[in-house]
């Protein structure tokens, strides 16, 4: 058996993972998110993981334009909870290393040692820019601060006292109490990139991604894994899987062309800029233009069908790609989430691929 970590990305952003006016209604309440998590503990998930996310997308959705904020919400989660494991997401431009450690070790207390944390060191130029940060740096200088960042945590929870000068951070006898519960908490972060993978497997734990088909989950594993060795051979790669299960493979295809014919290219346009893939100048992208005449709604790798249908493409590519752990998202997160847990997750862990806690 392989042991796989599986874990659930929380609907805390308004709109859930899909960009359209025909998902269900996600509100990004903390009440709804605690739902989530009790039954993802229910269901013998690892961990529950939320993004940071501080400047929502627009359109008719309105994506993400209401987003709990990722360490006050993972506290919450875990003095709710007992076992599953609370995962945050901090970017680090927006939060000085010495404040992110203190919160951080902080949750650790609360949840006796469940906390992991996601951290984001490129990206999100739109929250950036709203705030007057990191506007002259490029990706190279970002990569840069988050390594000082990821340095200087790590310092201050296994010392009495830290003294740092670098590009970025300077800090004269910084102190930083209590300690992580258990040490030195688990660290991840997205990349893609042969740079970022670097990145990450000098730095941190592990590695989070995502792949638009079977083909590029398999391809972006096996570069992790190359990479990994040529660090050592410690790196853990996670990987996020949109799921959206039906009675049958069709019906599951009929939800996707439903969302599909009510996609909000306003939102995806927002997204694609966030992100580099279009200009950020307004005046430069147009989003009736012929070139996104086929955006869908659905972006993130999407595993679709049946439940046992679903569990063999999961094993195929979890197998193949040779990550460490999945991480879910879904339409819904109650029927959606229940079909997960209670159909598709022991036929994994049946099949070889799994955990005791998620049988």
């Amino acid at each position: 058996m392989k042991d796989i970590e599986y874990g659930i990305f929380m609907p805390v952003g308004s709109g859930g993972w899909i960009p359209s006016g025909n998902i269900p209604e996600l509100d990004a309440s903390y009440r709804y998110n605690l739902e989530v998590a009790r039954d993802s503990e229910r269901f013998g998930f690892d961990f529950t993981l939320s993004q940071a996310v501080w400047r929502g997308y627009g359109g008719v959705s309105k994506h993400f334009d209401v987003n709990l904020e990722s360490l006050i919400t993972s506290a919450g989660l875990a003095q709710a909870t007992t076992e599953i494991g609370v995962w945050s997401t901090v970017n680090t431009a927006l939060l000085h290393p010495a404040v992110a450690a203190k919160m951080v070790a902080t949750q650790s207390e609360i949840s006796n040692g469940r906390t992991g944390l996601n951290i984001v060191a490129g990206g999100n130029r739109m929250s950036e820019k709203q705030m007057g940060l990191g506007l002259d740096l490029d990706n190279a200088a970002k990569y840069r601060r988050a390594g000082e960042w990821v340095e200087i945590v790590k310092a201050l929870w296994t010392s009495s006292s830290v003294d740092y000068e670098g590009e970025f951070f300077t800090l004269e006898d910084c102190q930083s109490d209590p300690k992580p519960v258990g040490g030195v908490p688990q660290m991840i972060c997205a990349a893609t990139s042969d740079t970022g993978l670097a990145f990450v497997a000098k730095n941190l734990d592990g590695v989070l991604f995502e792949g638009t088909s079977r083909d590029s989950v398999i391809s972006i594993g096996q570069r992790a894994r190359s990479i990994s060795q040529a660090n050592g051979d410690a790196l853990k790669t996670y990987c996020v899987f949109m799921i959206i299960p039906g009675d049958t493979d069709a019906d599951a295809q009929r939800r996707i062309d439903h969302y599909n014919e009510g996609r909000d290219l306003v939102a995806i346009t927002n997204m694609a800029r966030e992100w580099g893939a279009v200009s950020h100048d307004p005046t430069a992208y147009n989003p009736d233009n012929e070139s996104w005449a086929d955006s869908t709604a659905i972006s993130t790798g999407t595993v679709a069908g049946s439940t046992e249908s679903i569990a063999e493409q999961l094993a195929d590519m979890i197998e193949h790609a040779d990550v460490d752990g999945a991480v879910f998202i879904m339409p819904d997160f109650k029927d959606d989430l229940a079909a997960l847990g209670e159909e598709i997750m022991p036929m994994l862990v049946k099949g070889g691929f799994g955990r005791i806690a998620a049988a």
